[in-house]
């Protein structure tokens, strides 16, 4: 993926966390290509090789090591952090961070680009928002106080940073809006409301796009943007395109009132910041045999299960799929130089291949490519 700046990235030294996740394993090729020295950190050797192998260096070790991070910074011009454990409690991610940004202190990293999320603004999902949107309600889900939180250091901070905020990020994957969605797909039919909302959706290479740009920023300060796409896509457009990527799975619409009705009662509770049992077995099996080994597993597992049958979304995923809020992308436009390249077609044609080989499904006429 080269880009205007290219030619500025080329010999930096560039430190990345959460390199083998899901935007990492875009965002680490893009680095070398445009001629960046990247070093890696992972928990564990999984992974390790395919990274080695493009020609990236490896560092096994803990984000909550100070220690280990500071030493692992030295020298580094770029500090991109994208890693976020969603199978962990949401203050060890925090507590890891404030480690992470003394060490990079310390390291006297030259700037820090750095994945947040649309959720930390109060008016997502219902409202259109900008940078300058209300962002100071302190409540929501623990992952939007950690998000929220991360936020204020960087910004309090000396170091520069550009504060990346991706709406919902797919494409090859996104265990939320890819992997999921078709999961729901392969299961049967998944209804939408009417009238039918907006999706404020950021193909996973755009975002990379836009990390890149803001690694060789000139002034940057502490700098937040919103990412997305270059407008909202219509969610039976992303669910159709997954459907005829897997061969399989249809939408259909109710009016929002009947959504609306079968939700059982809204009662305020505090969310609890432990994880479920599940997600945490789920962590325990990803570091016991990587995580490529134990989601092969379980998708041969659900597999198996599979029964048709419809998927009415929760209260959560019906305010996403009702709400005609629109994320503005001026600032990143006009600041970076950021230009998204994926509309909706472009980005299905991109997954697909990604989609029929999870599923076993061979590519047909008629299907994205």
């Amino acid at each position: 993926m080269k880009f205007d700046g290219s030619k500025k990235l080329r010999g930096q030294a560039v430190f990345v966390t959460g390199g083998a996740g899901f935007v990492g394993r875009r965002l680490v090729p893009a680095l070398l290509e445009n001629g960046a020295h990247v070093t890696v950190l992972l928990r564990s050797r999984h992974g390790a090789k395919a990274l080695e192998q493009m020609g990236a260096k490896v560092v096994i070790g803990a984000l909550d090591d100070r220690a280990a991070m500071e030493a692992a910074l030295q020298g580094q011009s770029v500090l991109f952090h994208l890693a976020y454990d969603m199978r962990a409690p949401a203050n060890s991610s925090l507590a890891a961070f404030t480690g992470l940004m003394a060490a990079a202190k310390a390291a006297r990293i030259g700037r820090i680009v750095h994945a947040s999320s649309i959720v930390v603004y109060d008016g997502w999902p219902g409202d259109d928002l900008t940078e300058d949107s209300g962002a100071a309600r302190a409540s929501g889900t623990p992952y939007r106080q950690a998000k929220s939180a991360m936020e204020e250091a960087l910004t309090a901070s000396e170091i520069p940073a550009a504060i990346l905020q991706p709406t919902l990020i797919y494409g090859p994957g996104s265990a939320l809006w890819t992997d999921r969605l078709a999961d729901w797909l392969n299961t049967g039919t998944v209804v939408l409301p009417t009238p039918e909302g907006y999706c404020n959706a950021v193909f996973v290479d755009d975002l990379v796009q836009a990390m890149l740009r803001a690694a060789v920023l000139e002034g940057l300060g502490q700098e937040r943007f919103i990412v997305s796409g270059a407008k909202p896509v219509a969610w039976s457009g992303l669910l159709e395109g997954y459907a005829q990527a897997i061969g399989v799975g249809a939408v259909r619409h109710e009016p929002l009132e009947a959504l609306q009705s079968r939700l059982p009662p809204d009662v305020p509770q505090q969310m609890p910041d432990k994880p479920p049992l599940a997600a945490q077995v789920s962590a325990a099996a990803r570091q016991v045999l990587g995580r490529d080994r134990f989601e092969a597993l379980v998708r041969q597992v659900k597999r198996r299960l599979v029964r048709r049958r419809e998927i009415w979304p929760d209260r959560y995923m019906l305010e996403l799929l009702a709400t005609t809020g629109t994320c503005r992308i001026d600032h990143a436009r006009a600041r970076l130089g950021y230009t998204p390249e994926y509309d909706l077609a472009k980005g299905l044609t991109a997954t697909a291949p990604y989609l029929q080989a999870r599923y076993g499904r061979k590519h047909s006429k008629g299907d994205p490519a």
